[in-house]
């Protein structure tokens, strides 16, 4: 067996892929962790790349072990690239053993490797090889197995064939044929890399900065991904897409059909607006700006953490907490309607969390003949995996491009063809200030086309008992809620955080109109956060706001929609009047 990796995006040494990590392609010549067949890779190597300006690539093969060549390490040392694939081989009993037979395999900006072998050949792929015209057989990159499947792959890329789909086309032609063996193929053309995970492991790393598909981690970091066996993966520096072999078009046979945005028809893709460290470095900052502030507050967003989020799951299913209910009651009777008035293709969802009330959404899409994808959004990427499998697995055939994203600096809202739903449900607007409403709306509106509409969600103006009764529920769930926010704090900042020294406190403000949650201090104390240097003194009885969650008039809802470029069409309640839902076009 071999081992491979590729890589797409920003510039990085080759040394960097291949020599510096602590298990990198480099040590997993002669140690490798996750190998399920052989011991060692010392049967020559290769690396291809991409020079800038250039679509052929530059590969440096050897027929000796990767640890042995001494220039290959300057030449890491010294190289950039923007799209690499690298290999280190284990021969095959009865293959050639030169340099010729090391991988990456070339042709055009094609680059190729082949984790894997055929016991048996080359009689076992002799019915397959017939296949191909006699120019391919005599032009053979080596005499080996992994140079009869490049061949066969190469025919379906000559074909129109994209990369994910030629490749899943040839592992599914060799089991077919009953081809015995193990098929881990990689490809790319320095923008786009397909692979295949057929009987070894496969993983993927995917930052801001770039993706790496590669037969096993380099490093024990956080952020690697396992393929399940079977699968066929698409990545570009900005999305993954992991599928079945022969799951849908685009894969096992025939050109891969592509609709917005480069996204496979039934697939999913996870796309990162968010640059490295972004979550970290804006939690540090935020905790900077709100503790040192007079009154201190901290924003909202920093409640869910695992705990919180299954905490909020508890609350919206209280019977206090009305707004959960009021909107799936508006959802269920006029899912239709709102399906019918925007015609969309495509569902977007702002802040999906479970995407639980957006099922009657995607029904009534899909009722009408519409439905083509749904692309969730928010800020978890855990949380955005469970929703992207949920989905596709009770909706095949739709879609789903998640998109892992800030709604205040890095509003993800992908572009594409067709007519966008975008819905905000659940009154998350509510947690923004007037101001920063206004500034959300307006880059929401500059993202949206003709076509496109917003359905928004929005929590009324009530009686104030009813209100407070609802973020200070007598179960104390709510309460556990607001104190979670410490507890993050504690894991994140190292902060010491008592959380039985808070009480939960929640207040109407009949002036601004919203509900503020706020921690009060039972003692004068200090808190230290030691990862930023940082210490606070709360007075006893000061109050830390935690939320404002805003409640609404039609009017003013309409106001605002408006001063964004937003036109309202249509405004529903419940039957109690508690909670609308207004449906906008840009205008």
């Amino acid at each position: 067996m071999c081992r491979h990796l590729a890589y797409v995006g920003e510039p990085v040494s080759l040394r960097s892929l291949i020599i510096d990590p602590p298990h990198g392609l480099r040590v997993q010549a002669w140690a490798p962790r996750r190998q399920r067949h052989g011991t060692v890779n010392a049967d020559g190597f290769g690396v291809g790349w991409y020079a800038d300006g250039d679509p052929a690539p530059a590969r440096y093969r050897r027929a000796a072990p990767i640890w042995s060549d001494s220039s290959f390490a300057d030449v890491a040392r010294v190289t950039m690239s923007r799209a690499v694939l690298a290999a280190v081989r284990s021969a095959t009993e009865g293959t050639e053993p030169g340099e010729a037979a090391a991988a990456p395999y070339a042709e055009g900006r094609w680059l190729f490797s082949h984790n894997g072998a055929v016991p048996g050949w080359p009689g076992a792929l002799a019915g397959l090889a017939a296949e191909l015209p006699a120019a391919d057989l005599l032009g053979l990159a080596a005499r080996c197995d992994s140079a009869v499947i490049w061949a066969l792959v190469l025919h379906r890329l000559r074909a129109g064939a994209g990369p994910a789909a030629a490749l899943a086309a040839t592992v599914a032609s060799l089991a077919a044929a009953d081809v015995p063996g193990r098929f881990n193929l990689l490809l790319t053309d320095g923008e786009t890399i397909a692979a295949t995970a057929a009987g070894d492991s496969l993983c993927y790393l995917a930052r801001a900065s770039g993706v790496v598909v590669a037969s096993e981690p380099g490093d024990d970091e956080p952020g690697w991904t396992e393929v399940p066996d079977g699968s066929v993966v698409e990545a570009t520096a900005g999305s993954v897409l992991v599928r079945p072999i022969g799951a849908g078009p685009g894969t096992a046979a025939g050109p891969a059909v592509r609709g917005p945005g480069g996204m496979q028809d039934g697939g999913i893709v996870l796309q990162r607006r968010l640059p490295d460290g972004f979550l970290a470095a804006s939690l540090e900052q935020d905790a900077r700006a709100g503790l040192a502030a007079s009154p201190k507050f901290l924003p909202p967003k920093w409640f869910y953490d695992e705990r919180g989020s299954e905490l909020f799951e508890k609350i919206t299913r209280l019977d206090e907490y009305y707004p959960t209910t009021a909107e799936r009651s508006i959802l269920r009777a006029m899912a239709p309607e709102i399906a019918a008035t925007s015609g969309a293709d495509t569902l977007v969802e702002l802040g999906s969390g479970s995407a639980d009330k957006t099922r009657l959404l995607l029904d009534a899409l899909r009722d009408g003949g519409t439905l083509r994808s749904y692309v969730p959004v928010d800020v978890s990427e855990a949380a955005l995996a469970g929703c992207a499998r949920r989905i596709l697995a009770a909706y095949p055939g739709v879609a789903v491009r998640a998109v892992v994203s800030d709604f205040e600096e890095h509003l993800g809202l992908p572009d594409g063809a067709g007519r966008r739903l975008v819905a905000f449900l659940g009154s998350t607007i509510g947690n923004l200030v007037p101001a920063e409403r206004a500034a959300f709306l307006a880059a929401l509106r500059a993202r949206m086309h003709d076509g496109d509409a917003l359905l928004l969600g929005t929590d009324l103006v009530k009686d104030p008992a009813v209100l407070v009764a609802a973020y200070d529920d007598t179960a104390g769930v709510t309460a556990a809620f607001n104190k979670n926010i410490l507890s993050v704090l504690n894991a994140s900042l190292g902060a010491d955080f008592d959380p039985d020294a808070f009480e939960h406190v929640a207040v109407w403000d009949p002036v601004a109109e919203w509900i503020e949650m706020r921690l009060r201090s039972a003692f004068r104390q200090r808190v230290r956060l030691a990862r930023i240097g940082m210490e606070i003194t709360f007075d006893a009885g000061e109050e830390m706001r935690t939320e404002v969650s805003a409640k609404f008039r039609r009017s003013g809802v309409a106001r605002e929609l408006a001063a964004a470029g937003f036109r309202m069409r249509s405004w529903w309640t419940d039957e109690g009047g508690r909670f609308g839902l207004s449906l906008s076009v840009p205008c």
